[in-house]
């Protein structure tokens, strides 16, 4: 009975909780943090945080600039500059809750490994932070408000989850950074305009708003940025690497078929490449695969003619060779970045080949490759008409 009452009193504080619990009214949660070179050359650190008294209130009409708070700091090293952001506030700041790392074009150029470092040891940053990069000043994409949010590194979340540009997290990016033959990338974000029209009466239109908007690719070698992609040559990189779930294209018919456009819209979208190895040559095979639904045709096109069908799918498959075409010439010849993982692809093909020879010529190899693009689309659907539909007095 004695040995049984003292094992009660031993395991009984045990059972009253975490040990390394950190109570909600200690910590002051991070959202998103912006990276920036500082003039003297220092890293400039910003951390977008919840602001409690604003959260436990009604969040309807509030603002991101009444909802969170923006600190920030300068050091010779992130540890440096989150240790004096840490003197200036009551409470211990806390990681775990982050959306977005957002790091301005400057720091990236010199390289973004010892970022990437501090947020993959730190016991709080978790990996999952998607991680964006600018042209301009990374803290000035946070202290912008946003549209349908309350928090703008919420809203830059919820646009990258929706896959309509590159969407990467710091796990993904550090991922490609340690591979052999595949470069990283990650999304471009900038501040533009939007302008909203004012509903008071219907008329009238109101004042243009600043919003953080995803505009194209941050292309990298190693760890340093080299140069960007703009938005259309960003499809082109979702199409090479299997990662474009859908979208719309519009297709210009010659003047000599009737002219006018059709507009579709493609999905059930799959791409593959593989290596071919042929007398001591390397080319890659890009086939991709897709199906296109047609919702706008004010061509003169009959499309209840299966040879009109069967031309405007060379039209489509033109269009998408042309658009994964424009990407790769870009990624090859300018900026020799290996972004689709060609060399990848290479060594699990052929180990030994790339283990032996490639590997340490893959620089040089990369941005002469021949690389054949082969596109299969097929007009799955042309909506409920086929017939093109004139106006009483375009058809007389």
């Amino acid at each position: 009975m004695k040995r049984l009452l003292m094992l009660l009193i031993v395991m009984v504080p045990l059972l009253s909780g975490c040990w390394s619990r950190q109570e909600v009214n200690d910590i002051a949660i991070v959202l998103g943090v912006a990276l920036d070179k500082a003039k003297n050359g220092h890293i400039q650190l910003a951390l977008q945080m919840a602001v409690p008294k604003a959260a436990s209130g009604s969040n309807e009409g509030s603002s991101s600039a009444e909802a969170t708070t923006l600190v920030s700091a300068e050091g010779s090293t992130i540890m440096d500059a989150y240790r004096i952001i840490q003197e200036k506030l009551p409470r211990e700041v806390f990681f775990a809750h982050g959306r977005v790392i957002v790091i301005g074009e400057e720091l990236a150029r010199d390289g973004v490994f010892s970022i990437l470092d501090f947020f993959s040891r730190h016991r709080q940053a978790h990996l999952r932070n998607y991680l964006l990069f600018t042209k301009g000043e990374a803290i000035d994409i946070l202290q912008t408000n946003p549209q349908f949010e309350s928090i703008t590194s919420e809203e830059i979340r919820e646009k990258e989850k929706t896959g309509v540009g590159i969407s990467v997290q710091v796990r993904d990016f550090f991922g490609r950074l340690l591979k052999d033959g595949e470069e990283p990338i990650a999304a471009q974000i900038s501040n533009l305009p939007v302008r909203a029209v004012s509903q008071k009466g219907g008329k009238g239109a109101g004042t243009a708003k600043i919003v953080p908007s995803i505009t194209g690719t941050a292309v990298f070698q190693g760890d340093r940025l080299i140069g960007w992609l703009d938005d259309k040559e960003t499809r082109g990189i979702l199409w090479i690497r299997n990662e474009f779930e859908s979208g719309v294209m519009t297709i210009p018919i010659p003047k000599g078929k009737g002219g006018g456009r059709i507009g579709a819209q493609i999905f059930k979208v799959s791409t593959k490449f593989k290596p071919i190895f042929h007398n001591n040559k390397l080319k890659v095979k890009i086939e991709t695969y897709g199906e296109v639904e047609i919702f706008e045709n004010d061509s003169r096109l009959d499309l209840s003619n299966p040879a009109v069908l069967n031309t405007l799918q060379s039209v489509f498959e033109k269009y998408v060779q042309t658009r994964m075409q424009l990407t790769l010439d870009k990624a090859q010849k300018k900026l020799k970045s290996d972004i689709f993982g060609f060399g990848q692809a290479v060594y699990r093909a052929n180990p030994k080949k790339w283990e032996t020879y490639y590997k340490t010529r893959w620089y040089d190899t990369y941005p002469n490759l021949e690389v054949e693009i082969a596109p299969h689309i097929r007009v799955q659907g042309t909506g409920f008409t086929t017939k093109e539909i004139l106006l009483p007095e375009t058809n007389k």
